[in-house]
């Protein structure tokens, strides 16, 4: 399983605990990282969960997560970002996973920075241990720092523990706490073909903007990926939550690991014109068959954020 996999199951395991429990989320409160730099593009996302019991039928609970997407290009370089996780003041037992991935590229340079709360559990049970241990004072982070130059890609990954157990709002502390432990951990050197992109968000940013049946290579925590569309249809009008995001197309990706060849499918619906072109609208990530997340563009933070650009 990728990184970028990884880290959203371990988020949809947390989602699903607060689905299991028949917990009600309180309104929610839009994240806002700070430092996304001038003239990025920004847009928000709730979370939604659904768990299958038994094989039985499916539970739903809505907004138990928040997600924000940035992305910023200009000629020669292009800089992605994805904040996702939980929020403990919405959710039962306090429950708190995110992570934070940021992807510069400059030429044919690049720089990738993640930082993740550290469960790797694979059910409920393993989760439920996992808080445990945090109340118990435990709270440790994954933390990885990586480099691409066309020819080479070198990342390390470390595991710092933070002093509280710090919440998605607070993702810019943690990050300050890695760089202090950014020569710590273990290195992985992977040597790139041409056209082999720096990351993950870099690879889907690409698969949106040409789509296509070709495959994509890209590098994550030094291991090759290939990135391949599967399927795709046009919609002449995206409808979510009664707002129309005008033409989209709706594909399904599958991800494989070249180091195993483990794969990690996911559907997406995107915009292809005006202010939504290349912007993800929905996201359905089902990494488990008894567990789906997905994520769906904000309605509110979408309508302010167009008021602002007209009272420009």
């Amino acid at each position: 399983m990728t990184r970028v996999s990884a880290l959203v199951a371990s988020i949809a395991i947390a989602l699903v605990m607060c689905a299991a429990v028949g917990a009600e989320s309180t309104a929610p409160r839009p994240l806002d990282p700070d430092g996304s730099p001038a003239g990025a593009d920004r847009h928000h996302y709730t979370i939604n969960a659904r768990v299958r019991p038994l094989l039985l039928f499916w539970i739903s609970r809505s907004d138990v997560g928040d997600a924000v997407v940035t992305t910023r290009r200009a000629p020669g370089e292009a800089r992605y970002s994805l904040l996702i996780g939980t929020d403990p003041q919405r959710t039962p037992m306090h429950i708190n996973r995110w992570g934070y991935i940021e992807e510069e590229i400059r030429g044919a340079d690049a720089r990738l920075v993640g930082v993740m709360t550290e469960s790797d559990e694979e059910s409920i049970e393993q989760a439920q241990a996992g808080l445990r241990q945090q109340a118990a004072g435990h709270h440790p982070f994954k933390v990885i720092h990586a480099t691409a130059d066309g020819e080479e890609a070198r990342a390390r990954v470390a595991s710092i523990r933070a002093p509280e157990d710090y919440t998605v709002r607070q993702m810019r502390t943690v990050l300050a706490l890695a760089e202090r432990d950014a020569t710590a951990g273990h290195v992985r050197v992977a040597r790139l073909a041409p056209g082999t992109r720096p990351g993950f968000l870099a690879a889907l940013a690409d698969a949106m903007r040409t789509p296509s049946a070709h495959a994509i290579n890209y590098v994550y925590y030094g291991r090759l990926y290939e990135l391949r569309l599967t399927h795709r249809r046009t919609i002449p009008d995206l409808q979510v939550a009664q707002r129309s995001y005008g033409p989209a197309i709706a594909a399904d990706f599958v991800i494989t690991s070249a180091h195993d060849g483990e794969q990690t499918k996911f559907s997406m619906t995107y915009g292809t014109r005006g202010r939504y072109a290349e912007v993800p609208l929905t996201v359905t990530y089902q990494p488990r068959w008894w567990m789906q997340i997905e994520l769906t563009i904000d309605q509110a933070s979408e309508t302010a954020a167009a008021d602002a650009e007209v009272s420009r």
